[in-house]
């Protein structure tokens, strides 16, 4: 199905782990982050950084109010968490194809488990193809897509809404 792929690509925020779904030189790439404000905890192993956050690495683009990266022992990004109003995700997979655009007022990535989560009026875009929802996660490693709900609401639930583009042929058709 064209929008799991879609959503693979999602899964790339700042990790230099999972070449094959980004352009091999995004990975080879300085990250960059401007913000208004940083802190940094050595102990705890966590950066905030918050206003007009603006974090870069080749094609991906991260932004959000106030972006969070916990790191493991060894200094590996291990969570990252983007908010914003909305905080937004972009890159290009692969030099043929269009940018994947994404947006949340989360955005939430596990790279242990290369899972991406986009949480309250997620949205994924490529090339036309889109993905809505309140919540959508991805399991990269198993290829697997839920979307629904983020939690209990009293509210009536919102319903996914996807939109798939017809294929391209390379060639004319058959008469």
């Amino acid at each position: 199905m064209r929008c799991v792929k879609i959503l693979v690509v999602a899964a790339l925020m700042l990790s230099p782990t999972l070449p094959a779904f980004a352009l091999p030189e995004d990975s080879e790439q300085p990250i960059r982050i401007q913000a208004d404000t940083a802190t940094l905890d050595d102990r705890r192993n966590t950066a905030v950084y918050t206003g007009d956050v603006v974090i870069t690495q080749g094609t991906m683009r991260l932004t959000g109010d106030q972006v969070t990266l916990n790191t493991d022992a060894e200094g590996a990004v291990s969570k990252i968490v983007s908010v914003g109003n909305p905080a937004t995700f972009v890159q290009t997979p692969q030099p043929d194809q269009g940018p994947v655009n994404a947006r949340g007022q989360t955005i939430e990535y596990y790279a242990a488990d290369e899972r991406v989560v986009l949480i309250d009026d997620a949205h994924l875009d490529q090339e036309g193809n889109t993905f809505e929802g309140e919540y959508v996660t991805y399991n990269v490693r198993e290829e697997l897509v839920e979307a629904g709900r983020a939690g209990e609401s009293t509210e009536a639930p919102q319903r996914i809404q996807m939109t798939i583009q017809p294929r391209k042929r390379d060639e004319p058709a058959a008469q």
